[in-house]
């Protein structure tokens, strides 16, 4: 059943009313009542995620993404502890950290 959302030119104020088949679009606002009220573009659920997507894919495709990545520079981890400066380097390194 369609859950639509309504606001009211007048008031301003956006509300929701489940609409069904017995039962009629409301004609006036929920909130001062009067009768100038519009649909607006609902929001809407997606029942999957990027993973079942991913999951979904042709599994050649996908093999085929994760050896490129794999290739990247972003794809190595110790790129970024190359970039990170040397404890004994600093300028002032501040008081160590006890793990």
């Amino acid at each position: 059943m369609p859950l639509y959302t309504y606001r009211c030119q007048e008031c301003s104020a956006v509300f929701e009313a489940l609409v069904r088949p017995n039962r009629p679009e409301p004609e006036a606002c929920q909130i001062c009542g009067k009768a100038a009220i519009t649909r607006q573009m609902s929001a809407f659920a997606v029942t999957h995620s990027e993973v079942d997507a991913l999951r979904s894919l042709d599994p050649t495709y996908k093999r085929m993404v994760e050896d490129q990545m794999a290739r990247t520079p972003d794809g190595e981890p110790m790129r970024i502890l190359n970039k990170l400066t040397p404890f004994d380097a600093a300028d002032d390194p501040g008081d160590p950290i006890d793990f």
